[in-house]
């Protein structure tokens, strides 16, 4: 391959804060709001013009995982900001159906059902306010670059926007990216399930239609009455932190969306007046770097319901679909230990959202949007105590970082 050497220069330094967050999704805005909540001064940066990630740039219109599925299901082992998520979205009437079976619920604090269709332009609008009120600070349609390191030592990130190269310092990092940028770039180990290895999940290009005046019965969508969300086309097996295959996924998933949709219309001939009116700016990408943390969570954690000391969120959702489709748990949830979120050989950096130290049985359950809330908000409180008492994230007393949570209304066995 050939290269150019860029020629260095000086980069301004436009903010220097307690916690950096580098991504706005389910992970990253929770953390950011967490953290500012515990007092530490927090920029938020994320590469689209609103937050949200994949509940809004990839239009998946449903969030699951506030309580088991099935029983035992009695009780609601997510709440805190997710928690305040949804009750402000029915108080502005942005919820709609769930396509999942699950026991009804009154949507009342601390009797959340197990999932929620989401109104994502509520959404956006939802946890914007969120965060403004919580103090947070926001640099919208900025791109992380590269990790500012001094030694093993994370102290910043080089973003690149319409402002040009710019440094953003913060006593402690949260990697909310995803797919572990930060981490990966600041030299924390990763593994990464590639091409037609399995097991992994497929990515998936949601779509929106607006319904005629016939429904079609059992539709299997996020419900909004006139207008409905739908699992559109799978590609795959991608690699998405490759631009190349990224770039292909996203052709290949948009020119099959409407032989996708006539099919669908095919077979359920209710949906012949309805219409595609709205695709995602993004696909939908499930699962790409694992960082290896001080823990990584296994198999037999999620399927006994394993208990930890150093738990910061728990997970109740079903694994979906390394054992076939949907495998149940036997219990209410089992706990995510911090050090899940530690990364190896990296210091002051915490990573929060799908990229945590999983193997891929547990990571199919707490992939989903609620519990990876909870992971983000544990993720921010950590590292707001962490820059407040000048401690390393991994040497910090794990009791405080569960003291606080319990104070934002978060829930812990």
């Amino acid at each position: 391959m050939k290269t150019f050497h860029e020629p260095s220069r000086e980069v301004p330094i436009v903010r220097d804060v307690d916690v950096l967050v580098v991504g706005g999704g389910p992970s990253g805005l929770a953390a950011a709001i967490g953290a500012a909540r515990a007092g530490a001064r927090v920029t938020l940066v994320e590469r689209f013009g609103y937050l949200g990630g994949t509940a809004t740039a990839s239009l998946m219109a449903c969030i699951n995982g506030f309580r088991n599925q099935v029983e035992p299901d009695y009780t609601q082992v997510v709440r805190g900001i997710a928690e305040e998520i949804v009750l402000r979205l029915k108080a502005l009437g942005g919820l709609g159906k769930s396509p999942y079976p699950q026991k009804p619920y009154p949507t009342l604090p601390g009797q959340l059902e197990y999932s929620y269709a989401i109104d994502t332009e509520r959404f956006k609008f939802v946890v914007l306010s969120m965060c403004i009120e919580a103090g947070v600070d926001l640099l919208l349609h900025t791109w992380f670059a590269q990790p500012i390191l001094e030694g093993n030592r994370i102290t910043g990130v080089i973003v690149e926007n319409k402002s040009g190269r710019q440094a953003l310092l913060g006593r402690v990092v949260v990697d909310a990216s995803g797919d572990g940028d930060v981490a990966a770039r600041a030299g924390a180990p990763y593994w990464q399930t590639k091409g037609a290895e399995a097991p992994r999940l497929n990515d998936t290009l949601m779509y929106r239609v607006a319904l005629g005046t016939v429904r079609p019965e059992a539709l299997h969508a996020c419900d909004f009455g006139s207008t409905a969300v739908l699992w559109g086309p799978t590609v795959g097996p991608l690699d998405g932190t490759d631009a190349e295959q990224l770039t292909q996924g996203e052709i290949e998933a948009r020119l099959k969306l409407y032989d996708d949709f006539a099919a669908k219309q095919a077979q359920m001939p209710g949906l012949a007046q309805a219409r595609i009116v709205e695709t995602p700016p993004a696909l939908g990408i499930r699962q790409t770097r694992f960082i290896e943390g001080e823990y990584t969570l296994t198999a037999e954690d999620a399927l006994t319901g394993r208990r930890f000391a150093d738990a910061i969120a728990i997970s109740p959702c079903p694994i979906i679909s390394y054992y076939g489709y949907r495998r149940y748990l036997e219990h209410e949830g089992y706990d995510i230990p911090y050090r899940c979120l530690v990364p190896k050989r990296v210091e002051g950096l915490l990573v929060a959202g799908r990229c945590i130290s999983s193997e891929q049985q547990p990571y199919e359950s707490h992939r989903a949007m609620v519990p990876m809330m909870a992971i983000g908000q544990a993720a921010g409180v950590a590292a707001a105590l962490s820059a407040q008492q000048g401690a390393l994230p991994r040497a910090l007393d794990v009791n405080l970082v569960r003291a606080e949570l319990r104070r934002q209304g978060a829930f812990l066995w």
